[in-house]
């Protein structure tokens, strides 16, 4: 069998195009004549009994036929074919397994074993058991070289990510070469070695293909599909809709095409006027703006802010860095009092960017000694020597696979060593996002890493810092060594008891939030706190206080489908409750409430990276979405959630400006040019060498409101104030932020807290509970300027 696709479906979807495999392959054998006439008499009446789709009847007909002849190999593949059909995978692996071990004994019954291991490989890839899929279909290939529908699918399985994991395009393009060597005129096979050279980077050979499957077979909604994608990301508008609208008319109404269609179109200034309604992403009874001529919500700012404006000046600062988009850190790591930058991606050096204080920015990372070519994944600032100087770490691996996290020590004059080892925090797993914060209270900043994002049972680890110079991992004894595929991680006081919790994303399974206990263990509090609402793809996390009530709650990230970004966009809302973006508001009593969807963030977005920031200093945080996936068509804005003071948050997205198309990441915060402002570094780049996008640094012009940064200080307390508390008085106004040691895509915003005051003139009381327990109360304070505050001290 041969199966034409007409394009790839997306990872999140990928077990329904499997399942379609499967039972389009569900083929049902003649029986051989040497089949004992009863035994073949019951066969018969199983594949009666499937074609009736009467399934318990199949599967004790064919049952009955192995009773009768355990070697009677075709029942035992129906068998399998049977429990398939009815989604009892771990039955049809066993009858799989059994059939091949059989087989393998049969010299004459190769093809059979081929499709055995075909079968087999389709069962995995339901589970979403990659890797043994991708071995059992190479043992089909070595069965029989010439199984092109194995080497099709092995093809698709090397090139696309699956769980994310980072894919191997050069054999995957091989094998879809294979293929063509042995059916020249075999359509799926072009077009997958057509996307296999797109991602491998090679657009323009990539696009030649496609044009060379149109000229030929001119009915291939995914050949116009793809060309219309080049064309968008290349620019050339014209080129992109009319291949769109080809691809439309070959597959009405699909869900991306009409994405992408209308995303050309915006860039010509919106759907022309008699385009027929087939081309149209908004139908008839849904949602639509009529200040927008009835285009889609997501262009339709209802509430236009024009000042505070946001602007790209990467290119013009050197910092449009191109690296795949991962992590990145705000930190004064010289002491000049100026937020520096560093931005981490995979497989390219990192970059320092040194703020030289009068508005340009120096990529010092080689002068520095860390511009390490194996990238990373995340980069958290933080000094936990307490030397007064901010050192870094790196983690590296997520899903490349497990590799060696780096941790960079401050040397104190503008240079750094790498301290790894010596401190013995290398985490060789598939780390991902980690954070710092002091979960004991002994001054000295602990570090928790999110392993075993791949599935493979890594647990993550929690370093307690020793206070000289080296770690122990602590994780069993505190009852943190969580197991799951952990991505995201943060920590937060949520019941404001002095021990600062934990809070872990598990991608894909059950989130945990750990309390901490004080006496340096932690219990799962997940379920006795109202948090245990499963999340489909969860990614990143972080405590704040959304509504300034002096507690802080949770906000969950999630990567959504682009189907359910899409039906999002022009509704309104997420189309499932597993799609949407999740916001926990804190109770004050030790549990949280759901509110995502009263405070307006019931959103479905592929948000891999988030962090939040007070973007118009009006006192109230403001939630920033760095948004994509691994499709190469997967072309979805980030969204910049205002926060209207009120428990709700609105999309002002385009009013601010902001709305890249490409693939965000690790999104960061911090006032690059002290003015009292915050500016958003925001790394792009997707999964693979061809889906590369330079990285964006959003300068904000303000909304003229008053403001104050401080930077805190430790003395009993870990040197950078990690896990403060600070309220702040300003007349009718009560501010509450906590200094957060990472957040996000394992990502650090500025230590500094730059707090908006609106127009009040001054702060009537900034009061500080520090780790240690220190409590300061400072009066009178004047605003629109940066504060060092020191433990203990008066300002």
């Amino acid at each position: 069998m041969n199966l034409k696709l007409t394009k790839p479906v997306s990872t999140h979807c990928v077990f329904i195009f499997l399942i379609l495999l499967i039972i389009a392959g569900c083929d049902t054998d003649t029986p051989p004549d040497k089949m004992d006439p009863q035994v073949a008499a019951q066969y018969q009446r199983g594949i009666d009994a499937l074609d009736r789709h009467d399934f318990a009847a199949a599967e004790q007909a064919f049952q009955t036929c192995l009773e009768m002849d355990a070697n009677a190999h075709d029942a035992r593949m129906q068998l399998a074919r049977t429990y398939i059909r009815q989604l009892k995978f771990a039955s049809a692996e066993v009858e799989l397994q059994m059939l091949i071990g059989l087989l393998k004994q049969t010299p004459s019954a190769q093809d059979k074993l081929s499709r055995a291991y075909l079968t087999l490989a389709q069962v995995f890839s339901y589970q979403q058991r990659f890797s043994d899929s991708t071995a059992a279909l190479t043992s089909a290939l070595e069965v029989n070289p010439d199984d092109t529908d194995a080497r099709i699918r092995l093809g698709y399985f090397l090139g696309a990510p699956q769980q994310m994991l980072v894919p191997d395009l050069s054999a995957s393009k091989r094998q879809f070469e294979k293929v063509l060597e042995l059916e020249p005129n075999n359509l799926e096979a072009m077009l997958q070695l057509g996307l296999a050279e797109f991602r491998l980077g090679e657009a323009d050979k990539a696009a030649e293909r496609f044009e060379n499957i149109i000229q030929n077979y001119r009915r291939h909604s995914g050949a116009y599909y793809y060309l219309g994608v080049y064309h968008l990301r290349q620019g050339n508008l014209e080129k992109a809709v009319t291949n769109f609208k080809a691809s439309l008319r070959l597959k009405p109404r699909d869900p991306e095409t009409l994405w992408n269609l209308w995303t050309a179109y915006s860039k010509l200034g919106g759907y022309p006027e008699g385009l027929p309604e087939e081309f149209k992403i908004v139908r008839r009874g849904e949602v639509t703006s009529p200040a927008r001529g009835g285009q889609p919500n997501p262009y339709d700012n209802r509430e236009l802010i024009t000042e505070n404006q946001f602007t790209d000046v990467a290119p013009d600062l050197e910092m449009d860095k191109v690296d795949g988009g991962r992590g990145s850190a705000w930190g004064d790591y010289d002491n000049d009092g100026d937020e520096d930058i560093v931005a981490v991606g995979t497989y390219q050096p990192h970059a320092l960017y040194r703020n030289n204080g009068d508005g340009t920015f120096t990529n010092v990372a080689e002068q520095a000694g860390i511009a390490d070519p194996r990238g990373g994944w995340g980069s958290l600032f933080a000094d936990y020597d307490n030397d007064g100087y901010l050192d870094l770490y790196i983690t590296r691996g997520g899903w490349s696979g497990a590799a060696e996290n780096t941790l960079y020590r401050n040397n104190g004059d503008g240079t750094f060593t790498d301290a790894t080892h010596a401190a013995g925090v290398a985490d060789p797993q598939s780390s991902f996002c980690a954070a710092w914060a002091d979960y004991d209270n002994d001054g000295y900043l602990d570090l928790y890493i999110a392993d075993g994002v791949i599935g493979d049972g890594a647990a993550n680890v929690l370093y307690h810092n020793n206070g000289d110079g080296t770690f122990t991992n602590t994780a069993e004894i505190a009852g943190v060594a969580n197991t799951g595929n952990s991505l995201g991680t943060a920590w937060g006081d949520y019941d404001k008891d002095g021990y600062i919790d934990l809070h872990v994303v598990n991608f894909g399974q059950s989130n945990v939030l750990y309390r901490n206990n004080g006496d340096g263990t932690f219990t799962d509090v997940t379920a006795t706190t109202g948090m245990n609402i499963p999340v489909t793809d969860a990614f990143v996390t972080f405590f704040l206080d959304v509504d300034n009530d002096a507690d802080l709650d949770i906000f969950i990230s999630n990567s959504g489908s682009f189907q359910a970004f899409i039906a999002g966009q022009i509704t309104g809302t997420a189309p499932h409750d597993g799609d949407r973006q999740v916001l926990y508001r804190n109770n004050g009593d030790g549990t949280f409430t759901d509110v995502t969807r009263e405070s307006g963030l019931y959103h479905a977005f592929g948000a891999m990276g988030a962090n939040f920031g007070d973007i118009d200093s009006d006192g109230y945080l403001d939630i920033y979405l760095a948004t994509g996936a691994p499709q190469m068509g997967r072309l979805e804005r980030d969204a910049l959630f205002r926060n209207n003071g009120d428990g709700t948050f609105t999309d002002a997205t385009f009013a601010f400006g902001l709305g890249n198309i490409g693939k965000g990441h690790g999104v960061t915060f911090g006032d690059a040019d002290t003015d009292g402002d915050v500016d958003i570094y925001v790394p792009v780049g997707g999964a693979f060498i061809g889906d590369q996008w330079h990285n964006l640094f959003y300068q904000n012009a303000g909304a003229g409101n008053n403001w104050l940064t401080l930077k805190l200080v430790g003395v009993k307390s870990n040197r950078d104030g990690i896990g403060a508390k600070v309220t702040l008085r300003a007349g009718d106004s009560v501010i509450y932020r906590e200094v957060s040691g990472g957040c996000g895509f394992g990502s650090t915003n500025s230590l500094a807290l730059e707090i908006g005051l609106k127009a009040h003139t001054k702060v009537d009381t900034l009061e500080i509970a520090w780790p240690s327990g220190q409590v300061d109360i400072h009066r009178n304070l004047s605003v629109n300027q940066k504060l060092v505050v020191t433990e203990g001290k008066s300002l």
